[in-house]
């Protein structure tokens, strides 16, 4: 894995199969290094699948925090966007997106994809380096979670895992919990209510049905006497609160 992040005034040309640069206009080269932290979340969304019966999340998101550096191009706010793939299984996986660095007076762009292996990212990143200031290409480390976002990046220094991974498809089928089949509904008047439980008697005049209630802020606002409809679901062979509404 190399180690070191340039900044390149010009590129006719990039060979990807040995990560060369080709036909430079200019030999104006200089390396750079920066420290990344980027721990603020926002709309994270994660989506478990299983395939061949290993484990499989995957997180897209955005996180937010600093980037350090002596070059002002790299130094300033920092967002990440990325998508995660991540084996928990085998505790390997892989993440790609978008960084973005704010500082004082421009912005960097770059692209980056990285293995992941047990929460250590090794990977590479090629973007633009302020307002024309370069290209900007080089090394990205770190540690990467879906709750804690990425903590010791370092672009262009620090070690990575040094791994390869070879994905190919597989069956995967998205982890759901199984909906409930077995349902109960009642209009009527409330006999009895707590934090535990919710007993109503139906309009019709038949027996009291009373459901264990798991979330004492769903009948926070019932009251007894008042008149409902009461939605549960059958839980381990118990009659369970699903949802409780007034009816005017």
């Amino acid at each position: 894995m190399r180690k070191s992040i340039f900044v390149v005034a010009a590129l006719a040309a990039l060979v990807a199969s040995s990560v060369a640069v080709a036909n430079l206009r200019s030999g104006d080269v200089t390396q750079v290094s920066a420290t990344l932290s980027a721990t603020t979340p926002a709309n994270v969304q994660t989506r478990t699948y299983t395939c061949d019966s290993q484990v499989f999340e995957v997180t897209t998101g955005r996180w937010t925090g600093t980037a350090t550096s002596t070059t002002p191009d790299l130094n300033g706010t920092a967002e990440l966007h990325v998508k995660s793939v991540y084996n928990t299984t085998r505790k390997l996986g892989w993440v790609r997106g978008k960084l973005k660095i704010s500082g004082a007076d421009d912005r960097s762009h770059a692209g980056f994809s990285a293995v992941n292996v047990d929460g250590k990212l090794d990977g590479w990143l090629r973007g633009s380096a302020g307002h024309g200031d370069g290209i900007l290409f080089g090394s990205l480390t770190g540690s990467f979670s879906k709750t804690g976002g990425l903590t010791d990046g370092a672009l262009g220094t620090g070690t990575g895992a040094n791994t390869a991974v070879l994905a190919k498809r597989a069956d995967c089928r998205k982890d759901e919990t199984t909906r409930p089949s077995v349902h109960l509904l009642v209009r009527g008047e409330v006999d009895a209510v707590s934090s535990t439980s919710i007993s109503v008697k139906p309009k019709d005049g038949s027996a009291t049905q009373t459901c264990a209630v798991k979330d004492a802020d769903d009948v926070e606002k019932i009251e007894k006497g008042d008149q409902v409809e009461m939605a549960c679901v059958q839980v381990s062979g118990a009659w369970t609160l699903a949802k409780v509404r007034e009816r005017r």
